[in-house]
């Protein structure tokens, strides 16, 4: 009765979606060697996902497309193995308590409310007699020369701003159409390549260091996306393009093709760089 109730007990205990993925590549003769070779995941990828442990892994899109590819290597319904990892997911992020810490306050270190209004008035006092002797002390012919120093700099604003938008307009317009992109991990990260319809055909996980030249069929029909912006850099013709979004956000619909890049990276670089022009009165 006893050895009857065993395997029973045994196929209840396999709950997690790794478990069952493990299952099936060790019943296919596989290694997770092999498994990384066919799906193009790092090993150490693919053992958090048979031990469910997800905290190491890019991020949740990741984590579902891992899975999914896992289980194509393995024969198993692809869909129902991501819907398994997302309720697992979902599971592990609502269902972690959270602390705050909260430490007490010895009521004898706080100050009294006298003592509150005293360093109050004793504040707008020293603050309204520095101005008194501010405007004192000033001569009238110092205050006229920095009323003319401050509009001359307003004048050259507009000058100053036309250098780096006509810079950039050079540089766009100088890349080559098949100049090489290649991108480079800082950190291990993740990259995409979706096709037109969103829908991504291809990835590969890049270690620290690592540098991949894009296909020029990947350039003209894929864009990239990953998680971990800030771990990847992408270089056109040699030049690099810098951040393509922001740290720990999944971006995603970003052109490969040369001058796009170029053209990207020149727009967010004069965003940043051109001073606001005050408006004439």
């Amino acid at each position: 009765m006893a050895d009857e109730e065993a395997p029973e007990q045994g196929e209840l205990a396999i709950t997690r979606t790794g478990d069952r993925l493990r299952l099936a590549r060790e019943a296919a003769g596989l290694s997770l060697a092999d498994v990384a070779t066919r799906t193009r995941i790092t090993q150490r990828h693919l053992e958090a996902i048979e031990k469910s442990d997800f905290s190491g892994l890019p991020g949740r899109t990741y984590v579902t497309g891992f899975a999914r590819a896992y289980a194509r290597a393995v024969d198993l319904p692809e869909a129902e193995i991501g819907t398994s990892v997302r309720r697992e997911l979902e599971e592990e992020e609502y269902g972690r308590p959270s602390y705050e810490a909260y430490e007490p306050t010895d009521p004898a270190r706080l100050p009294t409310a006298r003592l509150t209004w005293t360093l109050v008035i004793v504040a707008l006092v020293l603050v309204s007699a520095y101005g008194v002797w501010r405007f004192l002390s000033v001569e009238p012919d110092e205050a006229l020369i920095a009323a003319q120093n401050r509009a001359a700099e307003e004048s050259e604003a507009p000058s100053a701003a036309a250098a780096p938008a006509a810079k950039a307009t050079t540089k766009a317009g100088a890349v080559p159409a098949d100049a090489p992109v290649v991108l480079t991990g800082l950190s291990e990260v993740w990259i995409g390549f979706d096709d037109a319809t969103g829908k991504t055909e291809n990835w590969r996980t890049l270690d620290a260091g690592e540098t991949y030249e894009v296909p020029a069929g990947y350039v003209q029909q894929f864009t990239l996306r990953t998680s971990i912006p800030q771990a990847l850099k992408v270089t056109v013709g040699g030049r690099d393009i810098g951040a393509i979004g922001p740290a720990d956000t999944l971006v995603k619909n970003i052109s490969l093709k040369p001058a796009d890049l170029v053209a990207r990276a020149d727009g967010a670089g004069a965003a940043q760089t051109l001073p606001s022009i005050p408006a004439k009165r």
